[in-house]
């Protein structure tokens, strides 16, 4: 019943929306890793303590990391 990007998920239909297991991780493995699961969305960095965006966007995976460039919570959709 899927269109296009529903193999994301567990199998279920559903698409991935947080990436828990790429907390630890530097950056830009944490984004090749969202964009294999997700084609669909785009990766926005940002470095704590900068403000994170208000608004939500469906189409965006928040990505907060450490001065060290790695990836400090949980990245999600919005």
């Amino acid at each position: 019943m899927g269109s296009r990007g529903t193999d994301a998920g567990g199998g279920d239909g559903e698409q991935k929306t947080s990436w828990p297991e790429v907390v630890g991780w530097v950056t830009l493995n944490a984004a090749f890793k969202i964009n294999d699961d997700r084609p669909d969305v785009s990766t926005a960095f940002y470095m704590i303590p900068t403000p994170l965006p208000t608004d939500y966007d469906a189409q965006r995976v928040i990505i907060v990391c450490d001065d060290r460039e790695v990836v400090v919570r949980t990245p999600v959709i919005g």
